[in-house]
């Protein structure tokens, strides 16, 4: 049975509103759990509680009455408390604020630095899944959201950089179909009880891309710069031991690594065995991409 009653946490960041927004498009009852309670900008129709996350009995109080719990929190090492309250609410799905690269499937992606808190809390949610059912959904790199901030190319004339010649195609989502994910999650949740899915928009290349940039924005000015996945994986560890403001370039560049590395090392490119036909993702067609860059 589909479930009906949802909350959220984290539904004000890059990917909440398009979560929030899915939701309330396919009927759910949504609850928005806020620090501040306050939510402008998100749809009228979800229902905001103040909440104070450092209370565990605040949040089970939130929570009481909901089936599920999508948590897009960027702390990601705080949801274990998330998934105790949830737990002790009666809440039957957790998903957590992974919606991102392969963690789930590849070893190699998951012990990457950045990745920390969520290998965390997938380890927690498989200690209590005799309490609470989960799903990780594995959307890759947003891509949307990923062309807005330069990190598939760059439009507005800063460096794009195109990592180990550019060729090799990722797996990558945009956000309102993240947000059908996360919808057909909830409608199939025995299908996808304690497990990872896999969607995704398209597969792309970062060339495939610069080339289509380059047709429907003629007067465009990529300033294209190669650059090497391993360098940059190198760099990022030295960013990290040196510490201070160095460690979120660090982060970010570990980010990067875990996107556009090869796909049989960091297993980003799921295009042959997808979950887009059980959650209701259509993926886009080269017209459909054209528009998309056109519109940025």
């Amino acid at each position: 049975m589909a479930h009906q009653k949802i909350a959220i946490a984290g539904a004000t960041g890059n990917l909440g509103p398009a979560i929030v927004q899915a939701l309330i498009n396919a009927g759910f009852d949504v609850t928005i759990l806020s620090h501040s309670g306050k939510t402008s900008g998100l749809p009228s129709a979800a229902k905001t509680v103040k909440v104070d996350y450092s209370s565990h009995q605040s949040l089970v109080n939130a929570l009481q009455g909901h089936d599920a719990f999508v948590s897009a929190v960027p702390t990601h090492d705080t949801q274990p408390a998330l998934i105790d309250a949830a737990i002790a609410a009666g809440v039957k799905r957790f998903i957590p604020s992974e919606f991102g690269s392969n963690i789930a499937g590849n070893a190699k992606t998951a012990a990457l630095p950045v990745f920390k808190g969520k290998a965390i809390t997938q380890d927690y949610l498989k200690q209590k899944s005799s309490q609470i059912s989960y799903t990780l959904i594995c959307n890759g790199l947003f891509l949307d959201w990923g062309m807005q901030v330069g990190l598939w190319l760059d439009l507005k004339g800063g460096p794009t950089r195109v990592f180990d010649g550019g060729d090799d195609k990722h797996s990558t989502t945009l956000l309102k179909d993240i947000g059908q994910a996360v919808v057909g999650v909830l409608q199939h949740p025995d299908e996808t009880q304690n497990r990872a899915v896999y969607v995704q928009s398209a597969a792309v290349s970062q060339n495939q891309l610069i080339e289509i940039a380059r047709k429907v924005k003629p007067g465009v000015k990529i300033d294209r710069q190669d650059a090497s996945v391993g360098q940059l994986l190198d760099d990022s560890h030295k960013q990290l031991a040196q510490g201070g403001d160095q460690v979120g370039s660090a982060m970010v560049g570990f980010i990067i690594v875990s996107v556009f590395g090869g796909s049989e090392e960091y297993g980003n490119l799921w295009s042959e065995k997808n979950d887009n036909e059980l959650l209701g993702i259509k993926e886009t067609s080269t017209q459909d991409l054209e528009a998309l860059i056109a519109g940025l």
